[in-house]
């Protein structure tokens, strides 16, 4: 039988796939992603569970690593993030994505935050090898800081930290044409220093992170 009008005709997927069979052809399909295991291969919890509610700052802190690309090269810049007041705590950039990267980072919000502010901060990463490892887990435990780990493949808890990491490469890296190693040091001190003391943020009242994190620990006591 002959179909003149097919403008208006209905055809049953199953017609369509043996008539396509019959003539070779072959629709374009994309390739399955990996489906990540929630398993998780370590007995670190998740304390986060996308619950980013907060009081004040120093009760919930992020941190990740991230690669940053030049002419010449990359770099790893480790950074921790304040989820309340969106600073950045503290940053190490390193020719090596190792272990001290990830301490000394860990180490300088430390020394920048006394014990008295941060007493019952969890620190949130992702299931990387280094937020794993027993030095890291050593150190957290040793200064009272309680480690919070995200399930293999969820990522959403840890969108505090990689919203800098985007903020930072396409507001400043990206931009940078013929950027040199040597220069990826200077150019991320400096775009921290404005995002933490100059860049407004809608969530935190239109006041730069700094700011609004000045005044929020101006009206604690410890």
């Amino acid at each position: 039988m002959q179909i003149k009008n097919l403008h208006n005709a209905i055809i049953p997927k199953p017609t369509i796939y043996r008539y396509m069979k019959i003539n070779n052809i072959q629709s374009i399909t994309r390739k399955r992603t990996h489906r990540y295991s929630k398993i998780q291969h370590h007995k670190i919890p998740n304390l986060l569970k996308r619950n980013f509610n907060y009081l004040i700052s120093n009760q919930k802190w992020s941190i990740d690593i991230s690669y940053i690309f030049a002419q010449n090269g990359l770099m790893y810049l480790c950074a921790i993030k304040d989820m309340y007041d969106k600073s950045i705590i503290a940053y190490k950039i390193s020719n090596l994505i190792d272990l001290k990267l990830v301490l000394d980072t860990v180490k300088i919000a430390i020394e920048l935050v006394p014990y008295s502010q941060r007493k019952h901060l969890i620190l949130h990463s992702d299931q990387g090898w280094h937020f794993t490892n027993w030095q890291y887990i050593k150190l957290l435990k040793e200064n009272n800081i309680t480690q919070s780990i995200s399930a293999k493949g969820s990522c959403i808890d840890n969108v505090p930290i990689e919203s800098f990491f985007s903020i930072l490469k396409s507001e400043c890296i990206y931009l940078k044409q013929n950027l040199q190693k040597n220069n990826i040091p200077e150019v991320v001190k400096n775009f921290i220093w404005y995002y933490n003391n100059e860049r407004l943020q809608e969530k935190i009242q239109e006041l730069a992170p700094m700011q609004f994190r000045k005044q929020v620990l101006a009206n604690v006591s410890f």
